[in-house]
């Protein structure tokens, strides 16, 4: 190296070190009446008093190098709201970007975007995220401190900001218009909060880049931690929220009574519903529903569950239970919302101070269900009407250590009870290390009703319900350690075999499991290789009657490549595993996960699974051959038509007779013509080959806002019993057309 070049080195080295070490405080001027119109321009007349920022630091794949590509924020407010500007520079031909609906989940993979954080509370706890792309879609969440990706960022987060985008000559500008009615924080006139500002884009050699305002510390396992720039907002104003949100809904459904018969129509069902949210303070809100509505715009990806022997868990899409949930996310499945299944009335209780969080729900669900864990199965059936409870309040000690609370309550109308109570905790040992443990105790009785046909038993007791009292306990803890290029933990979890949790997800019991992971990381950041990992993890399994249930080791290996791609390799080795009663040895099961974003206009997605494994829901169980196979591309095909084409493939054939004990595939399509932020038209489509059924969905939506939508659809399906040699599964035997408008008063 040369002299002068290492100098260079040694200065900027120097310079980010500094920068890394200090808090920039930023105090922008407030501004009587705003001006500024949210247009997606940059006029200089609106933003001439606003303060600039600069993001300098490129953090992913360089670490806190400088930004190759010039980026300057604005921003201003007045005393209702906080006004944020981009440019980021750029040839405005290598913007990458569609029109897109809100919490459009692509937009991360495939656009150019902008981010704002802000930490409101400057505790690490938690922080808000808002993100647009250069033409103003929007999307919205939370991240809490957290161990991995799927724990940290809860995408059901919802917040009610304005957005507009435009792609102009030197690159592309974005401007915020963010309510301060919309965010929580402390009480009082004067804020102080901690905030950064990020872009994210796509170089020449299509490498996704990453810059923010602020340095990025990787040996840091805490990432919301690292919003610490300080924003001061003086004499602003706070306004308590009422808001109304009324909604009417309807469907008219129909259905062939036999197979060669015209379609019957019901008559049409009108329903109507209210929910009412007040602001009981800056930092406590009270929410209501009456008869709400919790019909899913778009249904479920269907999961392939013909060789599971417990029940699947689908992700919450209702907002009423969204909202406010990662506090009450259990790693052992001790709250599960739509355990909340059709509630006639609920009420949500949230407070967030700047020492601790409560969130306090009610409900009255009138098709309660009931499930039981069991140590290699799991029972559920429909029960009927239920009152539920769930109370969790979370304390912050101090800035290293949070302890928490919890209960649910279930009481059913036919008899019998579910009662659960816990704690947890979460240590910061130091910078590295960490420690989190929940402890959960249930006290049930069972109603006496006939939910569960089922002749089973589990330990003595009789899984059929007969209002059988019983009682259980889990316990969860791991110690966790993670650097720039070493993630390691351990973790021990301790069921016993009656634990039951009624408002929760709960499938598996009577097990005490150890698992040891450790894993080496790089990041590279050259053309073919901007980043790998190796690992291992170890797992050990017995039961409360001290028998081996499971020795387990995996292999992994991660790598990013050309054409921004992400191939995951898992090698799964089952040295033992018992089932129902029987042993089995040497089961090695290969995962293969490959993800890639090769341009704007397409990306893929592809697992797949091959190797052994058991035929679980078999009469004999016994040892067979896997092959699974889940194939999504996805095209954008100019900025606002989008088609996701999907197969599902599993199989899988005895070892000795090469018989198959299943075999079949799940086809889906969905098509979407986007015609502005908050308008568009989709159609989904589905054959599942296992059920012999299809059906299709069309849908068109409104969506101006998180509350506020207006919806016509409807489900057509077929009957699998309809169907014959003579006759197409594709063929509609029953129907049904759906309407719903919902709309969010301000009072």
């Amino acid at each position: 190296m040369k002299k002068t070049d290492f100098l260079k080195v040694f200065i900027l080295t120097i310079f980010s070190f500094q920068l890394s070490l200090s808090q920039n405080e930023y105090q922008p001027k407030k501004l009587n009446n705003s001006e500024i119109i949210i247009d997606g321009k940059l006029s200089p007349n609106e933003w001439e008093n606003a303060t600039p920022i600069e993001l300098n630091f490129e953090i992913n794949p360089g670490n806190n190098s400088p930004s190759k590509k010039k980026t300057t924020a604005y921003i201003t407010y007045t005393a209702t709201d906080l006004y944020i500007g981009f440019h980021a520079f750029d040839d405005p031909t290598n913007v990458r970007a569609s029109v897109r609906s809100r919490d459009d989940f692509a937009m991360y993979r495939q656009d150019d975007i902008v981010t704002v954080r802000f930490d409101t509370y400057a505790d690490g706890r938690n922080n808000y995220i808002l993100v647009s792309n250069p033409f103003g879609s929007q999307f919205d969440v939370r991240a809490i401190n957290a161990l991995t990706d799927d724990q940290r960022y809860d995408g059901s987060f919802n917040m009610d900001f304005e957005t507009a985008g435009s792609i102009v000559s030197d690159g592309f500008q974005v401007e915020y218009k963010i309510p301060f009615s919309s965010l929580p924080f402390p009480n009082g006139e004067d804020q102080k909060w901690h905030f950064s500002l990020a872009r994210k884009y796509f170089n020449e050699k299509n490498v996704e880049i990453e810059v923010q305002n602020q340095t990025f510390d990787r040996n840091n396992p805490c990432q919301v931690c690292q919003t610490s720039e300080v924003l001061i907002l003086n004499d602003i104003t706070i306004e308590k929220r009422i808001e109304l949100l009324p909604y009417v809904s309807g469907n008219l459904s129909g259905k062939r009574p036999s197979i060669n018969t015209p379609v019957n129509y019901d008559k049409f069902k009108p329903n109507l519903g209210l929910g009412l949210n007040l602001d009981l303070s800056k930092n406590s809100g009270l929410e209501i529903t009456i008869n709400p509505d919790f019909s899913q715009v778009e249904a479920d990806v269907t999961q392939i569950d013909v060789n599971s022997s417990f029940a699947l868990e689908y992700p919450e899409r209702r907002p009423f239970f969204n909202r406010g949930t990662d506090i009450v996310n259990f790693t052992d499945g001790a709250f599960y919302s739509r355990s909340i299944n059709n509630p006639l009335v609920s009420s949500k209780l949230l407070s967030q101070a700047k020492k601790s969080r409560l969130y306090f729900l009610t409900a009255l669900d009138q098709n309660s269900p009931y499930q039981i864990a069991g140590e290699d199965r799991s029972y559920i059936g429909q029960g009927g009407e239920s009152f539920v409870n769930v109370l969790r309040y979370q304390r912050l000690v101090n800035k290293n250590t949070r302890l928490g609370l919890v209960t649910t309550n279930r009481y059913y109308k036919e008899g019998g009870y579910g009662n659960l109570f816990g704690t947890d905790g979460w240590f910061l040992i130091s910078k590295n290390w960490r420690l989190t443990y929940e402890l959960l105790a249930n006290f049930n009785q069972e109603p006496e009703a006939n939910w569960i046909d089922s002749q089973d038993a589990i330990l003595g007791r009789s899984v059929a319900l007969n209002k059988e009292k019983f009682g259980g306990s889990a316990f969860y803890f791991q110690l966790y350690r993670n650097t720039e290029h070493w993630k390691s933990y351990i973790y021990y979890r301790n069921i016993t075999p009656e634990y039951q949790a009624n408002v929760g997800f709960v499938v598996k019991n009577n097990r005490r499991w150890g698992t040891f992971f450790h894993e080496y990381q790089n990041f590279i950041n050259k053309k073919g290789l901007q980043f790998f990992s190796i690992g291992t993890k170890a797992d050990l399994n017995y039961t409360f009657q001290n028998y081996l249930k499971a020795i387990s080791l995996d292999g992994i290996f991660s790598v990013k490549t050309f054409l921004n791609t992400t191939i995951e390799y898992t090698y799964d080795w089952d040295v033992f595993k018992n089932y129902l009663g029987r042993d089995y040895r040497n089961l090695g099961k290969s995962e293969l996960n490959i993800q890639s974003n090769p341009s704007e206009s397409f990306s893929l997605m592809i697992r797949s699974t091959f190797g052994k494994d058991l035929a679980y829901n078999e009469e004999n169980p016994d040892v067979g051959r896997e092959f699974t196979f889940f194939i999504m591309p996805s095209f954008q095909l100019g900025n606002k038509i989008n088609l996701s084409p999907s197969i599902r493939y599993a199989k899988l054939v005895d070892l000795n007779t090469q018989e198959e004990y299943f075999k079949g595939a799940i086809s889906r399509f969905s098509a979407r013509y986007q015609f502005n932020n908050f308008f568009s038209i989709r159609i989904v489509s589905e054959y599942n080959s296992f059920a012999d059924r299809f059906f299709i969905q069309p849908l068109m939506q409104w969506n101006p806002n998180p509350a506020t939508v207006f919806y016509i659809g409807g489900n057509q399906n077929s009957i699998s019993d309809y169907n014959d040699e003579f006759y197409s599964p594709f063929r509609v035997d029953q129907t049904q057309i759906f309407l719903k408008f919902q709309y969010l008063i301000g009072l």
